[in-house]
């Protein structure tokens, strides 16, 4: 069936033009090349798998064992966030299976089963099946058939957890006050989470002098790396390690922790079906609208616009405020700013290099752009975000111009928003540097955005997806060529005003010059655009029938 699917989507149809069928077929280019690099790696896992069940037979080669280790602790990782970044067992679905005489039972099962399609499972796999056959090559033939039995068990527990953590998602968002709350909430974390060591590194001093990596390494542990050492014996995939080191050695010792690694395999797989248990007996809760304080302001008008495309523009900047997707394009650039300025003051430096922690001008510039690459999964799919809506704008009496003004304003007020915070945040942090910089940062992201406002309408229209702003996964995404063709515009775009302020501050060796170029480049850059508009409001005339019918 899901292969009729792919057929169906590619074949040419009297509903789709030709520009909608290279839209699905692109899109379902990055599935298939994801296939094809899981051949080879899963050869390589397999091979591994080997070498370290012959090392262990042998007790030559350690080291593969080692890698086995680290490579089941990130797949146990991912198995925990896989079901918020990448869902793709819909569990809201299967309640109509519920009108057929199915067994609960039975759907567990084959929601359980349906994890090892996650490419993290998938790649476990090669690995348990090699490490005995390693073990049976090494004539350790009892070892051998305990490793077979610990990958079985492990599995088990891995698509229990997979299919408990998937479950507690839909639980969430069952909800939709409460599913809004905890998406936005995950969007924020996930992107902090790469930063988090950053924030506790200590920044020891010794005589007024920083301490040096060895200096370090021979302070005490702290008492977080405490609690994680004592915690790590009971993680399963480290139990499975102590199976498989022990059954080759002595094959009846390893039944103690195979044993333990079956109960905690067993006591996941009960939390798993009653949370699943109660995904089907739970019912959905929408919700509902109250109106807002801010009810007066979305019927003003934007000076300079039509009221058309001032509504059209407060539309699109509503729809940002009140989904989780949206929300968290706004707050991850807020977001920013304050981590960095936490990390300079615990360690006294910034997590990169290239920013001045001093003046705040680089953190401010950093915080700037941030706001406009956070736009992109909305401004390349701006038409998606109204989903019906696009049909309503089509009978209003409404100019596709109108349209594509209001669409470039609203999200230029959604990147505005921390945009004006990553100005103020920075500069009251760490105040100084040139006022003429300033001036020339801000012209020059606003230069940025007026460039990509086209650009964006145009790979809107050519690149048309259907888009859920209520989800973080992949659902609520751009197109990915439309992604990728708005991330290369981007730079494309900050290009010139990067090479503006070189030339005033190295060639030139003139400071004040700065913003006076990056001022003539900003009217010029609005000019473009004017220009640039005129055939993409042709294209998105041309393609008003296909988007209507595709959303």
């Amino acid at each position: 069936m899901r292969w009729r699917i792919l057929v169906n989507s590619l074949e040419k149809t009297g509903a789709r033009d030709t520009l909608e069928r290279l839209s699905v077929a692109t899109e379902k280019l990055g599935p298939i090349l994801a296939l094809a690099l899981l051949v080879p790696t899963s050869l390589a896992l397999f091979l591994l798998g080997i070498t370290a069940g012959f090392g262990l037979a042998t007790g030559d080669w350690i080291i593969a064992m080692e890698v086995i280790r680290f490579f089941l602790l990130l797949a146990l990782a991912l198995t925990l966030i896989g079901p918020v970044i990448l869902p793709t067992r819909d569990s809201g679905s299967v309640v109509r299976m519920l009108l057929l005489p199915i067994p609960r039972v039975a759907l567990y099962l084959a929601q359980m089963t349906g994890a090892v399609a996650d490419p993290w499972v998938l790649l476990i796999v090669p690995v348990m099946i090699g490490v005995p056959i390693g073990l049976a090559i090494g004539l350790k033939f009892g070892a051998a058939l305990v490793a077979l039995l610990a990958g079985v068990v492990f599995m088990i527990f891995v698509m229990g957890l997979t299919s408990l953590a998937s479950s507690i998602v839909h639980l969430l968002l069952r909800d939709r006050r409460r599913g809004d709350i905890v998406m936005l909430i995950l969007v924020l974390v996930i992107p902090v989470v790469a930063l988090a060591p950053q924030l506790f590194m200590r920044a020891e001093r010794k005589d007024g002098r920083r301490l040096t990596r060895a200096e370090r390494q021979a302070l005490p542990p702290s008492a977080t790396a405490v609690a994680a050492g004592r915690l790590l014996p009971y993680v399963p995939s480290e139990i499975y390690r102590r199976t498989t080191i022990t059954s080759a050695r002595a094959p009846l010792e390893a039944t103690v922790p195979l044993a333990t690694l079956g109960m905690i395999a067993l006591t996941i797989q009960a939390a798993g079906f009653a949370a699943y248990r109660r995904v089907l007996d739970m019912p959905v809760s929408l919700g509902t609208r109250r109106a807002g304080s801010f009810a007066a302001l979305w019927k003003r008008v934007i000076p300079g616009l039509s009221p058309a495309a001032s509504a059209v523009a407060f539309t699109q900047l509503r729809t940002a405020l009140r989904t989780p997707r949206g929300r968290a394009t706004i707050a991850s650039p807020l977001l920013l700013p304050v981590v960095f300025a936490a990390i300079a003051s615990q360690s006294g430096r910034m997590p990169f290099p290239g920013i001045d922690g001093q003046n705040g001008l680089g953190l401010a510039g950093f915080g700037l752009f941030a706001s406009i690459v956070s736009l992109i999964p909305l401004a390349m799919n701006q038409f998606a975000m109204d989903r019906a809506g696009f049909t309503r704008y089509m009978l209003a009496p409404l100019s596709v111009r109108d349209l594509l003004v209001g669409k470039a304003v609203g999200n230029g007020l959604i990147a505005a928003i921390p945009a004006a915070f990553c100005i103020v945040f920075p500069a009251l942090m760490f105040p100084g540097g040139r006022l003429a910089f300033w001036l020339g940062l801000v012209l020059s992201v606003t230069a940025t955005y007026v460039l990509i406002a086209p650009v964006a309408a145009a790979l809107s229209a050519i690149f048309p997806k259907a888009a859920d702003l209520n989800s973080i996964g992949s659902g609520s995404n751009a197109h990915q060529g439309a992604g990728l063709l708005g991330i290369l515009a981007f730079a494309l775009a900050a290009a010139p005003s990067a090479g503006l302020a070189f030339l005033a501050l190295k060639v030139l060796g003139r400071a004040d010059l700065v913003p006076v170029f990056l001022l003539i480049w900003c009217a010029l850059a609005f000019a473009i655009s004017y220009v640039l508009f005129i055939p993409v409001t042709r294209l998105v005339t041309s393609r008003c029938e296909s988007l209507a019918q595709y959303y």
